[in-house]
């Protein structure tokens, strides 16, 4: 998984590039490098992002040297942050994303520096920063391809961080683990990211949920009611598990509902259609 797939979305994209755009960029992101040259702290001048950066990556072409030099510009900031993570420097971690809350990627990014730093108790603060718009939704699925700084590879880890999978992965993780808890807040936006997952980060999800569902079957039960509401995506995960996967899960729910509760029911008919 060293080499993400980028989603279908930005796969498709096509188009031509406005030279105004690239001079634009190069201009914006020049004034940064010159900023950080001048300044004596080198990480106060990398722990920055310029304005509407994100809505700039936008409009540059695909893979152009344009979007990579953005791509870099977001990679500097991250290593910024997750240095003074590493450092168990929670003022410079939160003076950094203080600065970046307007930038839906330096945002969201910053959402799990600061969970994991808190020993992830401040789960509320993590998920609130989590897709809950399409907007949202896709520049998450950016995060991938931006965390590979213009290159074609993703990082294992960053400063203090481990990414085994990489970056767009360790948010999908987060909010599984805070699943296997019971956090319907996490199960909600856990299952809108997978309601628009395709590829090698659909296929992830799917390989997840039927663990959730045969190890954490007291925890499905309260998050049945979100889960119902993606019924139809959870379907799909009868192609994705065996004969014997599903007969597991099955069991697992059988005589766990009282009479009446119709949750151990519903939850057995995603498995095993009636």
């Amino acid at each position: 998984m060293g080499q993400a797939k980028l989603p279908s979305e930005f796969r498709e994209r096509t188009g031509v590039l406005n030279k105004s755009v690239i001079l634009r960029t190069m201009l914006l992101l020049g004034s940064v490098t010159l900023l950080a040259s001048s300044c004596p702290a080198q990480t106060s001048a990398t722990c920055s992002l310029p304005p509407h950066l994100y809505a700039l990556r936008k409009t540059t072409e695909p893979l152009s040297d344009a979007q990579r030099e953005i791509d870099r510009t977001y990679v500097k900031f991250m290593k910024a942050v997750a240095q003074s993570y590493a450092q168990h420097n929670q003022e410079a971690v939160n003076s950094c994303c203080d600065a970046v809350k307007e930038d839906v990627i330096g945002f969201q990014f910053c959402a799990l520096v600061q969970y994991l730093l808190s020993d992830r108790k401040q789960s509320e603060i993590f998920l609130a920063a989590m897709p809950e718009t399409d907007d949202q939704r896709k520049a998450i699925w950016f995060m991938e391809q931006i965390s590979a700084g213009g290159t074609f590879e993703t990082p294992t880890s960053l400063p203090g961080i481990r990414l085994p999978n990489g970056l767009l992965f360790r948010f999908v993780d987060e909010m599984f683990d805070l699943m296997k808890k019971g956090k319907v807040s996490a199960a909600e936006k856990y299952l809108f990211l997978y309601e628009d997952a395709d590829g090698e980060f659909g296929e992830y999800m799917d390989d997840q949920l039927p663990k959730l569902f045969a190890g954490y079957p007291h925890e499905v039960l309260i998050l049945w009611p979100v889960f119902q509401k993606h019924r139809k995506r959870l379907e799909m995960l009868q192609g994705f598990t065996t004969e014997r996967e599903r007969r597991r899960i099955v069991a697992k729910y059988e005589g766990l509902c009282n009479p009446g509760d119709n949750r151990c029911d519903e939850i057995r008919s995603v498995f095993v259609p009636r």
